[in-house]
């Protein structure tokens, strides 16, 4: 507060106004004169009121990390996750030890079925080169009188690749 009254106070207000000039040569009055000198400075007046607190100013910038503090305890297990893609096959594994062969009254039945189904191949087979044959042998009879009918009519010359082609023979496996 010493520091307060030291200071002067604001200036004062402006001073009155000059008196009008002298009337001109034509009767009108004068224009008017220069405003009068500033006035002194006031006394120092007293101190106002204290004001109300203003807003809040801005949050400062964040503080530094404080040091790591003891770690907790392990949680409770969570549940089982979904299976995943199967991986990739590993290498073969040792053979075991010899299983037991199976005896003879057993794998009779088995042996007299093979037997069976051989045989009824083959005679399949036999029935199937029979009726080829005989297919055959129809084949060229049917070819040889077609021939002699082109022959007799004279109509036959654009006929030639009607012929019936013959069957190609298949060698027998066996």
């Amino acid at each position: 507060m010493a520091d307060e009254q030291k200071r002067q106070g604001p200036q004062g207000p402006r001073g009155r106004q000059g008196e009008p000039g002298r009337p001109g040569p034509q009767g009108h009055p004068g224009r008017r004169g220069p405003d009068g000198a500033r006035g002194k400075p006031g006394p120092q007046g007293k101190p106002g009121p204290i004001g109300k607190a203003g807003p809040l100013g801005k949050a400062g910038p964040q503080g530094k990390l404080g040091e790591a503090g003891p770690r907790g305890a392990a949680g409770a297990q969570g549940p089982v996750g979904p299976q995943g893609p199967a991986g990739p096959q590993g290498p073969r594994g040792e053979a075991g030890p010899p299983g037991q062969l199976p005896s003879i009254e057993q794998v009779l039945p088995w042996l007299e079925q093979l037997f069976d189904a051989w045989d009824e191949r083959r005679r399949q087979r036999e029935r199937e080169a029979a009726e080829r044959e005989a297919l055959e042998a129809a084949v060229q009879e049917t070819d040889e009188p077609i021939a002699d009918d082109e022959s007799d009519d004279g109509e036959g010359e654009g006929d030639d690749h009607k012929k019936k082609k013959k069957k190609k023979k298949h060698g027998h496996r066996d």
